[in-house]
């Protein structure tokens, strides 16, 4: 008895309030698919990589919201002439172009109506014209989910295209229990080197408030150490968007490391809900020998997340360093985030099928052929 409505872009601007309440009712993650992050994405990128929206809001008898689906669709051309049409969810752009990266991708479905809510959107998506969906850095409960209703409904091959990894840190517990699972080299960067950075360098810890100042820095840092800004035009643009957007109980938590008044160190965190989230962070690389900037910012900002007792997750995202995956250091859980591609069309299920039967050389050229 549900009701399937696509959403118009100018109905998609105005739906803060009703996109808010209904996350509030779900599973889904609080900063990636919320209003702000997904309507500010849209914002810079859909113009600018043509793509059209599918915006698919879930109605009860009651005419009640109960799940929505931010998808967009995009089109491309096979060498021979092929036009195929693949849906994505708002928020990220595989192969189409870089954009920021949406984590934690999933459908905002009110917990009472998971299971139907998905039902629902397959069989309007049935009707769509669309040749594979793409679920890039989603949820893993998200993909088994999805899989299972478009089966259902329609014939459909799964890929899973890549995996990503990251590590969240469960703040609930004692933060000196926190500290003393570390390893000695760990724990002397994350908080033993404060007595050095406070004391005879004169190091202290500030909150930032200016959103654009701090994103130049940021960018300066970057460039400084990888030769590259952190954030390419579109990509301040939409960060400058989302700061301005967000709403309780969201909200930026921008800090700076100082040593005397030069800033040397800046971390981008956002709060959402119980769960602080690390975007990026940039520092001074070549600072002090004894001192590891960027470790040591972390660690006053995960403290910060064990002595909130509202605050129960410190998520470092996916990602890894400049030579390491430093993340695994900070004894947190890993996250998984498989990138899953649904196929309907039987002349790419037909490309994949055929891989397994040709030699190397030709495999590639398949998948340069069909975007594989």
């Amino acid at each position: 008895m549900l009701t399937v409505r696509a959403l118009s872009e100018p109905q998609f601007f105005g739906f803060e309030k009703n996109w808010a309440e209904l996350l509030s009712r779900s599973d889904a993650d609080p900063l990636f698919m919320s209003w702000p992050w997904q309507v500010s994405w849209w914002e810079i990128w859909g113009n600018k990589l043509k793509l059209q929206l599918l915006l698919l809001a879930v109605y009860d008898r009651d005419d009640r919201l109960v799940a929505l689906a931010p998808l967009y669709t995009s089109r491309y051309r096979t060498p021979i002439g092929w036009h195929l049409r693949r849906l994505h969810v708002i928020g990220n752009a595989w192969k189409l172009g870089p954009t920021v990266r949406t984590e934690y991708v999933s459908c905002i479905c009110d917990r009472q109506y998971k299971e139907q809510a998905l039902e629902a959107l397959s069989v309007y998506l049935k009707g769509e014209a669309w040749d594979e969906l793409i679920l890039a850095d989603a949820r893993e409960s998200e993909v088994a989910g999805w899989g299972q209703a478009l089966e259902h409904h329609m014939s459909v091959s799964c890929h899973v295209r890549s995996e990503a990894e990251g590590i969240a840190i469960d703040t609930a517990g004692s933060h000196d229990e926190w500290l003393a699972s570390l390893g000695k080299n760990t724990r002397l960067k994350v908080y033993n080197r404060r007595s050095l950075f406070e004391g005879a360098l004169g190091g202290h810890r500030l909150a930032w408030s200016d959103h654009e100042n701090f994103l130049e820095i940021l960018n300066d840092f970057h460039v400084t150490r990888w030769g590259k800004p952190c954030f390419d035009g579109a990509a301040v643009r939409f960060h400058q968007l989302l700061l301005s957007r967000l709403r309780a109980p969201q909200k930026a938590q921008l800090s700076v490391l100082k040593a005397g008044e030069k800033v040397v160190s800046v971390l981008y965190d956002i709060r959402a809900r119980n769960r602080i989230y690390n975007l990026q962070a940039g520092f001074r690389e070549q600072f002090h020998p004894k001192i590891s900037l960027g470790t040591l910012h972390l660690g006053y900002s995960i403290e910060d997340a064990f002595r909130n007792v509202e605050i129960d997750s410190y998520d470092l995202l996916a990602g890894s360093g400049k030579n390491t995956f430093y993340k695994s250091r900070f004894k947190g859980q890993t996250v998984r985030f498989p990138t899953v591609e649904y196929v309907r069309s039987p002349v790419l299920k037909a490309a994949y099928g055929a891989r397994g039967y040709l030699p190397q050389g030709l495999v590639s050229s398949v998948n340069r052929f069909f975007r594989l």
